[in-house]
């Protein structure tokens, strides 16, 4: 595929100083071409609420505090303040154990619950590092009826999440089975997995969940305490596994179960710590490392304090030496006792060894590597928009310039230097000879994705650092591309996939009338759901809705002055919380 449009970016000097503090006080009159009628004028940026800044270091003491009293106050919480329909009976109550994929049933750490002793807390590790669970209540028998034997159930016949990012078809089916065997020696990670699975269960029956904030206060908790001391490799997956799905529940609520720690907000803070340590990690390491890193991409964009992890945004020089974590086993349908080590384990076979697997990583693997590595470039655009440095002086701008073009480069580079096989992305039919016909669908509409997002670096680049300057060819042609790859997938029944909603939203800011019109009628599918289906609400964007209506609100601005509109301005004024992950 070619960029049609695409000029080679001239050669620039590095870029100036680094990059102000975002405490710097902006030129409100440079700004004040951001459009709006006379009835919606936006508040200055000096008045604009400032969020409490995140510590610079993962200060996970001041991170903690407070989790002895709540967890004190959890159990007269959860005996007092919840609906009695939900402690009428044991096999309503929290603690459940976790059944084996093959119907056997496994150690487990349980939660908390109304039917539970306070004193059971003592019996939690809550405090505990390993990768062993503790031991609490008794083993339940094959076909147990416990609502997280109902859940665990069900974990195991979900599809894959509509993450916002990208699509996680594929993969999913490999994941999914090992996070339940990671999970069998993780508290944290078997709290996530039921935080998760209860909010995903809710949706599908139609119903608000059961028990998902306390599962989230849970596990969040002991991931606080596990990372107070050293993280060895194998704990270190299940710690990034627990975030991911603790991530992905916060965006399923719509941020409903996370009253006090936000790992959407937070979790670049592991990120940071872990980065280097994760950096040649391979399999269910290397994807979980991937997601979290992606769905932080995400947060930064919607307005998350804290470091943009700039540096991760930078090309790397040298290609990354990968190698798998070890040990490479994964748990048996044996019972353990709580202090087995995980090398002790009698070893099955890695999913991510499997022939299927290595044959799917050798045609898929470099064009996820391609799109992972687009996606942290954005870091780089983030840091220079107005609400995280100076802007509206001559020098502020020349310095913006010269790093915005350093970065559209860099995205140049990436694109020339892309796999051959992304390239395949129209062409199901030319994998007939090597991929059954569904695979290859798959695969091509996986490209399809990969290719948008990264075309959506461009134009979201020219609003942050030339939005006063006309729309340049490369800019229009990326508006035509995107609209051109969302057009093969809107021709089935269904809508378009959620991580198409970023390249629709800035494709619509900056494309024609007709070219909006399309795009809007696109997102509104997107935004529907079928009253008679409620799983329909599983497959759309959590914030499609609120989106949607961000689109219109920023045109409506855009067309009547004739410039450019800030998204962040724009969403502090049509919503109590602006942090909207698109």
């Amino acid at each position: 595929m070619s960029v049609s449009g695409y000029r080679p970016v001239p050669s620039w000097s590095p870029p100036g100083p680094a990059v102000a503090a975002a405490s710097r006080s902006p030129d409100i009159n440079f700004f004040n071409t951001v459009l709006r009628s006379d009835d919606h004028s936006i508040p200055t940026l000096r008045h604009l609420p400032a969020g409490d800044p995140y510590p610079s270091e993962f200060d996970m003491l001041g991170f903690m505090g407070g989790i002895t009293s709540e967890l004190e106050q959890k159990h007269l919480d959860l005996t007092t303040g919840l609906d009695a329909t939900f402690t009428a009976s044991p096999s309503q109550s929290l603690p459940g154990v976790l059944p084996h994929m093959e119907g056997q049933f496994i150690d487990r750490h349980t939660p908390l619950s109304p039917d539970a002793p306070s004193s059971g807390l003592d019996e939690t590790s809550i405090g505990s590092g390993s990768d062993s669970a503790t031991r609490r209540g008794s083993w339940s028998d094959a076909g147990g009826t416990s609502y997280e034997d109902q859940l665990i159930q069900h974990f195991l016949a979900i599809g894959p999440p509509a993450a916002p990012f990208g699509p996680l078809n594929m993969e999913w089916k490999y994941v999914r089975p090992a996070l339940l065997a990671h999970a069998r020696s993780f508290g944290p990670l078997l709290n996530a997995v039921y935080c998760y699975t209860d909010i995903h269960k809710a949706m599908v029956d139609g119903k608000r969940w059961r028990w998902a904030p306390t599962y989230y206060r849970v596990s969040s908790s002991e991931i606080q305490a596990c990372l107070l001391g050293e993280v060895g490799e194998y704990t270190l997956v299940k710690v990034y596994a627990t975030v991911f799905l603790l991530m992905l529940s916060e965006l399923l609520s719509s941020h409903e179960i996370c009253a006090g720690t936000s790992f959407l907000k937070s979790g670049y803070l592991i990120l940071q710590r872990f980065h280097d340590r994760t950096l040649t990690w391979t399999g269910l390491g290397h994807l979980l490392v991937s997601w979290v890193s992606l769905l932080d991409v995400k947060s930064l964009i919607a307005g998350r304090e804290g470091d943009p992890l700039t540096e991760l945004g930078n090309l790397p020089e040298h290609g990354i030496s990968r190698k798998p974590i070890e040990p490479q086993t994964f748990p048996t349908p044996r019972t353990t006792t709580p202090n087995d080590d995980p090398k002790e384990d009698e070893t099955n076979e890695d999913p991510f060894r499997s022939p299927s697997y290595l044959v799917y990583e050798s045609i898929v693997g470099p064009a996820f590597q391609f799109f992972v590595q687009a996606q942290q470039i954005v870091r780089r655009i983030v840091c220079i928009d107005l609400h995280h440095r100076s802007r509206g002086t001559l020098s502020d701008e020349f310095e913006v310039l010269q790093i915005a073009h350093k970065v559209g480069a860099d995205l140049e580079t990436l694109w020339h230097k892309r796999p051959a096989v992304i390239d395949v992305y129209g062409r199901p039919e030319a994998l007939a000879d090597t991929l059954c016909a569904p695979v290859a669908m798959e695969v091509c509409r996986t490209f399809r994705q990969y290719i948008a997002s990264f075309l959506a670096n461009f134009i979201y680049l020219h609003r942050v650092a030339f939005a006063i300057y006309p729309r340049t060819d490369r800019v229009n042609g990326a508006v035509d591309q995107i609209i051109q790859l969302a057009t093969v997938d809107s021709a089935g029944p269904g809508h378009l996939p959620v991580s198409f909603m970023w390249p629709l939203f800035v494709a619509g800011l900056e494309g024609t009338s007709d070219q909006r019109q399309w795009i809007v009628q696109e997102m509104h599918r997107m935004a529907s759901v079928q009253a008679t289906d409620p799983v329909t609400t599983l497959t759309r964007h959590p914030a499609a809705d609120k989106v949607l209506l961000l689109l219109e609100e920023m045109t409506r601005r855009q067309d009547a002055s004739r410039t450019w509109a800030d998204s962040k301005c724009v969403r502090r004024e049509l919503f109590s919380d602006f942090f909207i992950v698109i």
